[in-house]
């Protein structure tokens, strides 16, 4: 081989590693966008949801978190010389690895129950605020650094990658769950103060402010197909006794004894509809399927006794199969309608 063809020969060398390692830094951002994408849809979808029939949700969104920790390792060097290029928007390249890494970090904490929350604070509730924080920085940086998808990462090579990476996750979750989840619940939440109301804790939405309520004063409008108030002696008058589980979004389940009455009962073979609408005395609102009315109950009672104050006295919304955002507090109304139930925000910003 003569000169030429040896310069040649170290040229095309020299050329070919730069494209290898672009090529799989690439592809480390597409399955890193890919992953936080889906985690981000499973983690909301995990969040508002608490039948059984969704824990699947909750198993695919922390094999997700793993996904992420795994794919850390060739992000690294991807990284670096993002970093050594001093880009103008780098700063939100960081912002964005930090509440990644935030968000990894609670996540962790919650389901090792090693920090206790105080007040509104709580490792599940850092997780939720790290996450949200995360969509307009990932967006941003999706906008100025497009990854074009090429042939080459749709190769068979890089689907039995895929699944290795997701094998892997997959293990290390379940060890994990082995080693550290023994108390939680299929929503991933803990379990505190079950049949001890006492132990119970006492949260609200984060724009309610608890109300103060005199029973006397109370009365709940019954609307829509069904027209009359209801005053607090005769709702106490019912003692239906029903167990139920509130979990929270909080990252926390309690199983309590409730008394009250079922909504079938206390609307009637009157009420028509395709909805009903439960309104809170502090402007919370939520909207269910007129066929939970069955399953449904506003309570007066908890163990045994009147509800305080911070429980939602004097009546609250028990939705069992449902997580705590939906157990309406302080209820002055529920209405029925022809609106299908779904038609509402995910959640109340009111």
């Amino acid at each position: 081989m003569n000169r030429a063809e040896s310069a040649v020969s170290r040229g095309r060398k020299t050329t070919s590693r730069p494209s290898r390692s672009s090529a799989l830094g690439r592809k480390t951002n597409l399955a890193l966008l890919i992953t936080l994408t889906l985690a981000l849809i499973t983690g909301g979808a995990s969040f508002l949801l608490g039948s059984s029939s969704t824990a699947w949700l909750v198993t695919l969104h922390g094999v997700l978190g793993f996904v992420v920790l795994v794919l850390a390792r060739p992000k690294s060097p991807v990284v670096q010389r993002g970093l050594s290029r001093r880009r103008p928007n780098r700063f939100a390249s960081i912002a964005l690895a930090t509440v990644v890494t935030g968000a990894l970090i609670t996540g962790l904490i919650h389901t090792l129950d090693i920090w206790e929350p105080f007040g509104l604070w709580s490792p599940i509730g850092l997780h939720v605020i790290f996450a949200i924080g995360a969509v307009p920085l990932a967006m941003l940086h999706v906008v100025t650094r497009p990854q074009r998808v090429r042939p080459i990462d749709l190769s068979r090579r890089t689907w039995l990658q895929a699944l290795g990476v997701a094998g892997i996750a997959f293990g290390l979750r379940s060890v994990f769950d082995r080693w550290a989840a023994a108390d939680r619940r299929f929503t991933g939440s803990h379990e505190v103060g079950s049949g001890q109301p006492r132990e119970m804790p006492v949260v609200q939405w984060f724009t309610d402010s608890p109300p103060r309520i005199d029973p006397s004063d109370w009365v709940l409008r019954l609307r829509g197909s069904v027209h009359r108030d209801v005053d607090y002696q005769e709702l106490a008058a019912h003692a239906t006794t029903k167990e139920a589980t509130l979990d929270c979004t909080n990252g926390w389940y309690s199983t309590q004894d409730w008394t009250g009455v079922m909504l079938s009962d206390l609307l009637g073979p009157g009420a028509t509809g395709r909805s009903l609408e439960v309104r809170s005395a502090t402007g919370y609102t939520r909207r269910f399927p007129l066929g939970d009315v069955d399953k449904m109950m506003l309570a007066h009672q908890l163990g045994g006794e009147p509800l305080s104050r911070g429980h939602g006295a004097p009546a609250r919304l028990v939705a069992p199969g449902r997580r705590g955002l939906w157990w309406v507090k302080w209820v002055i109304e529920i209405r029925t309608s022809d609106r299908p139930w779904w038609l509402q925000s995910p959640i109340s910003f009111t």
